[in-house]
Order: structure tokens, then C-alpha cells, then sequence
């Protein structure tokens, strides 16, 4: 059985109407904030995930919050990288950081579940770059291949992706997992964003 079958075996992988952030709507949904609930298929992950690193010169591994941070830590210790993450905002109260750990001068990888239209990652880079850090690389599980890599390569980073979302589809489609009706809105889907 394929990642994509598991996903969606797991309930990481929904089909239905979803609305984004975008406020576009979509008839797939990926919630990988399970994913560390599944040690094999974690695992698998965060292995493939270390192979992709292996081209990047880089010293740090920072977590984006909240999807990327259980990803970071495994990636960190198996490759004995120190690890840092960055928060969605900063708190009201202590130190009042977005960035935790100590980044500054450090070549970093970004590390993110889901990858959309890059947004989150442009923050965080951004907010590493203001800590001294320097970002050379963006790794995330699934590129949903609606502009995240090109926005992170106009920064001047790398962009890695574990899977791309149009595999992941590809590979449930063909294996006859969902309805006919399921079926054609991925495919009308994919078809009209030419993923």
C-alpha cells in the first residue's frame, strides 16, 4: 500500500468540499498533524525526508508551528542537528520570541508539513532572517503545488518535497479508493489547476 492509500486509509487525507485559506475551495483536505500518531509510516517520512537533505549544506533544523515541529525534532536527532521553531505568533507574555532556539549566523532548513502557497514559510524565513539566521533550504511532507515552491525560490532557498500532492491524488485515483463522484471532482480538481 502506497503513503497516499495510508493517508487516506488514516483520515489524513479527506475528500469532500474543503474551503482554504485561501478562501478557494477544494475537494481534498491534508491534515498530517497526526502523522506522528503512525510510527511506521512516520517513520518512512521523516527518512525520505532526511534523504533529500543530504544534497543541502546546512547545521540547524527550525520547526514552523505547529505541523512542522514533530518533523524538525525527528529530523534533528537522527541527523544530530540542533533544532529551533518558529511560532505562529509571538507571545504576550516572557520573552515575547518568535523564534525559539539559537539560530543566528546558522545555515537552516525550514521545516513545514504542508506547503500551499508558501506563506507561512515566507514568514518564518523572514523572521530567521531578522534572529541573523541563514535560511538555504524549505523541506515539507506535501507540496500541494499551488505556487509554495516558486514563491521559495524567489527567495533564493531550495525547495523540497517529501511528496507532491498530485502523486498523492494520482495514486488514489488509480487504485479505485474513492466514489465515482470523488473521482471526478479530483480529477475536475487537478485538471483545472493543472497540477
Amino acid at each position: 500500500m502506497g503513503i497516499a492509500v495510508e493517508l487516506l486509509h488514516k483520515g489524513m487525507l479527506m475528500i469532500g468540499t474543503f474551503k482554504l485559506t485561501s478562501g478557494k475551495e477544494s475537494p481534498y483536505y491534508l491534515d498530517l498533524r497526526k502523522l506522528p500518531s503512525y510510527s511506521e509510516l512516520f517513520n518512512q517520512v521523516v527518512n525520505e525526508a532526511i534523504e533529500l537533505l543530504k544534497g543541502v549544506d546546512h547545521d540547524y533544523i527550525v520547526g514552523v508551528a505547529t505541523g512542522g515541529v514533530p518533523l524538525a525534532s525527528f529530523i534533528a536527532c537522527r541527523t544530530g542537528k540542533p533544532m529551533g521553531y518558529v511560532r505562529l505568533e509571538k507571545k504576550g507574555y516572557g520573552t515575547s520570541r518568535l523564534v525559539e532556539g539559537e539560530v543566528k549566523g546558522r545555515k537552516v532548513v525550514v521545516v513545514d508539513d504542508v506547503a500551499t502557497t508558501g506563506g507561512s514559510l515566507r514568514n518564518s524565513i523572514e523572521a530567521l532572517r531578522e534572529e541573523g539566521a541563514i535560511p538555504v533550504a524549505a523541506l515539507v511532507i506535501v507540496d500541494r503545488q499551488e505556487g509554495a515552491r516558486q514563491l521559495i525560490e524567489g527567495l533564493g532557498l531550495k525547495f523540497l518535497a517529501v511528496y507532491e500532492v498530485s502523486e498523492i491524488l494520482e495514486e488514489v485515483l488509480t487504485r479505485g479508493e474513492l466514489s465515482p463522484s470523488e473521482r471526478e471532482k479530483v480529477k475536475a480538481y487537478l485538471e483545472e489547476n493543472k497540477v
